[in-house]
């Protein structure tokens, strides 16, 4: 394991969709049990739905952070609270989730140039 001073830190952006955030985590879980410290960047909703799977694991002993980041949906033309891609109303909204996502990451990016604000 890496001294203190030098710690690897990995940060993790998942695609919010069920299925990348799911492997996304368990991929969190292994590299943590490998003494890496991991933050993964998600919105609440998303946090919500998987905050209790890192609880576990941080309880165990595992560095694993969730931070969140608000989701851009009203910004994009989508519902307040669509922050996943299965919670879309319609399929027709995929292209407004990713121009969201776009919009996200510029969000995520500022979050994580200076990494002293990742526990804020």
């Amino acid at each position: 394991m890496a001294s203190q001073s030098h710690q690897l830190h990995f940060i993790l952006f998942p695609l919010m969709a069920p299925g990348h955030m799911i492997p996304m985590i368990d991929i969190a879980k292994l590299l943590a049990q490998r003494g890496v410290v991991v933050s993964i960047i998600t919105t609440p909703q998303n946090a919500s739905r998987f905050g209790s799977t890192v609880a576990r694991a941080v309880s165990a002993g595992l560095q694993i952070q969730l931070v969140e980041i608000r989701f851009p949906s009203v910004e994009a033309g989508l519902p307040e609270g669509c922050e996943n891609l299965d919670s879309l109303p319609s399929l027709d909204m995929a292209t407004n989730f990713f121009v969201a996502l776009n919009l996200l990451q510029i969000v995520a990016y500022e979050k994580v140039k200076c990494p002293r604000t990742l526990n804020r």
